[in-house]
């Protein structure tokens, strides 16, 4: 999906389209990951629709659950959501800042062989 080494950098204008590429996979990586957790709120711990969704993005943004749960499967499940979600956040930082650090890189490698 990125050029070879041995080729030109991409122009500006792909590469902000290749960046906005990424930018919806990520945002798609995190959507996906946060429906288990609204699911498992509300169908397993009976929390209402918007207080499950706010529970799980409570945690994809590190913050504590403004709902928590008083059972300890809730806790146990709360735990282990929370390292899920903040690894699929880890994934989607990784996903977005891959062409940024390919282009630098890139950039950086046909200046060496210029000064060569």
């Amino acid at each position: 999906m990125f050029e070879h080494v041995k080729d030109d950098v991409l122009p500006f204008e792909q590469f902000i389209y290749r960046l906005l590429t990424y930018l919806a996979i990520a945002i798609l990586l995190l959507a996906l990951a946060v429906i288990p957790g609204v699911m498992t709120f509300h169908l397993f711990f009976e929390l209402p629709l918007t207080e499950a969704f706010i529970n799980a993005v409570s945690l994809l943004g590190s913050l504590p659950v403004p709902h928590p749960l008083t059972s300890h499967g809730g806790h146990v499940f709360t735990a282990l959501y929370n390292l899920f979600i903040e690894t699929t956040v880890l994934l989607a930082l990784g996903t977005l800042f891959s062409p940024i650090v390919h282009r630098v890189l890139h950039k950086m490698h046909l200046q060496t062989e210029q000064d060569e």
